[in-house]
């Protein structure tokens, strides 16, 4: 729905001429051919249009009616789906029409689909037609049936009775019964057809459809990415990747022996194994597989780890709302992963991550969009870990948490040295605030 808004200024007049026509800004003299422009712009992020202005920016008085403004309005009215415009007038006899970005994409008018680069309205392509529909969620790449599929020949059905056990389903019932049930395939003409999400998680070879579908792991030596010790690509179903990347992640991380004062040891990790698994699982869910030229990549550091996903946020998502809001880029693939008992569905997998990684005393996550979505992982410090002590201390410290309080003397008998040295000993952990001192000469005790 459109409307007219008084008169504007000859100062913001001027400022809009004088930056002449580009991406989001386009002069014409007449009403002529004004539908492609307008859905243009509605097709990619809005822009205005000044009538009564040429091409090289000089000003062509037009005559504005409500005749007038009543013919752009039925123009942008008229286009498929209806565009919603905003029409402000210049005392200069110019008409501005405002085009905000379309929230119904794609539009378009009697002469095709256009799309606004750089100056110009161009007309679409097929294939970008088809990109536009992708990015503005029209078609989901899960629930795209993909008659390549066939039905039992690249069944995997230890697959299917993996995720049977999981879910609890009755094993009586016929598979592709239950799949078409739970909405990932259909019969047709006597045919079982499967969708993308129902290939990846139960097709013999995923890959063989979506050679993409995978996830690298890479171990580096150092911080960058100049030396690789460790290669390793994974294939197979989404349940398969996920768990081969979790085993290749337990060989690199680190576990590290807290030393406390509250218990014998506490064990914690470079990074807390429950943080990269959300991490895994969403990547795996909202990566976008119609980006089909890279695919997951899980990169390994000394200092930190990062996984890079295909396709930035989902259209509707910014980053403010990681953690706040659920939105599915691939609703059955997430179906399927909350069925087999993966994920809540709640939209809680960020809050997770960030508090697993405060549990285990990690930094916050990072998090970066672009056409990958980044999440960036730092190490856990190695302050006050076994890493850090001597074995002579390890053997201390276990001995008097295990037996505290204790005397100097029977530290000197489970170390088998000196008292000066056992002395020295225990005022090392004293000072790290490792162990705790009370009383005087004979009388003094040492504990945790």
């Amino acid at each position: 729905m459109s409307y007219y808004q008084g008169m504007r200024t000859a100062n913001a007049l001027e400022i809009i001429i004088k930056e002449g026509e580009g991406q989001k800004v386009e002069f014409k003299e007449n009403f002529s051919s004004l539908a492609p422009i307008i859905t243009s712009f509605a097709n990619s992020t809005g822009g205005r249009v000044l009538l009564g202005v040429d091409d090289a920016g000089n000003i062509k008085k037009l005559n504005i009616t409500n005749r007038f403004k009543s013919q752009i309005t039925d123009t942008a009215r008229n286009c498929d789906p209806p565009v919603k415009i905003l029409l402000k007038e210049y005392q200069e006899g110019i008409l501005e029409i405002i085009v905000p970005e379309g929230g119904d994409k794609p539009y378009k008018c009697k002469d095709g689909f256009f799309l606004r680069i750089g100056p110009n309205s161009q007309k679409m392509s097929r294939d970008e037609i088809v990109q536009l529909i992708q990015y503005s969620g029209k078609v989901r790449f899960d629930e795209i049936i993909n008659e390549e599929f066939k039905y039992p020949e690249d069944f995997n059905k230890e697959a299917w009775g993996g995720f049977v056990f999981l879910t609890g389903y009755p094993k009586a019932v016929a598979p592709e019964d239950m799949l078409v049930n739970l909405g990932v395939a259909s019969f047709q003409e006597k045919r079982v057809l499967f969708s993308n999400a129902a290939i990846l998680f139960f097709a013999k070879d995923p890959q063989k459809f979506h050679p993409e579908a995978k996830i690298t792991c890479l171990k580096y030596l150092g911080n960058t990415r100049a030396e690789i010790l460790d290669k390793r690509e994974f294939k197979g179903t989404i349940l398969e990747q996920l768990e081969a990347s979790l085993a290749f992640f337990d060989r690199y991380n680190a576990k590290q022996i807290m030393i406390t004062g509250e218990a014998k040891h506490k064990e914690w990790e470079d990074y807390p194994k429950k943080a990269l698994r959300e991490i895994l699982i969403n990547a795996l869910i909202h990566r976008d597989y119609f980006y089909d030229s890279s695919h997951t990549y899980l990169h390994m550091y000394d200092h930190n780890l990062e996984v890079d996903n295909p396709g930035g946020l989902f259209k509707g998502m910014s980053a403010e709302d990681l953690g706040k809001r659920a939105i599915r880029r691939n609703r059955m693939l997430a179906d399927l992963m909350q069925r087999a008992g993966y994920i809540e569905n709640a939209g809680t997998g960020i809050t997770r991550i960030k508090e697993s990684l405060k549990d285990n005393n990690n930094p916050a996550p990072e998090f970066v969009v672009a056409n990958f979505f980044t999440v960036r992982l730092k190490i856990r410090p190695k302050n006050l870990t076994a890493d850090t002590l001597t074995e002579r201390q390890k053997i201390l410290y276990s001995f008097v948490i295990e037996n505290g309080p204790v005397s100097k003397s029977e530290c000197q008998k489970i170390l088998n040295v000196s008292p000066d040295t056992t002395l020295n000993e225990l005022k090392q952990l004293i000072g790290r605030g490792l162990l705790k001192v009370s009383g005087k000469g004979k009388n003094t005790r040492y504990f945790g």
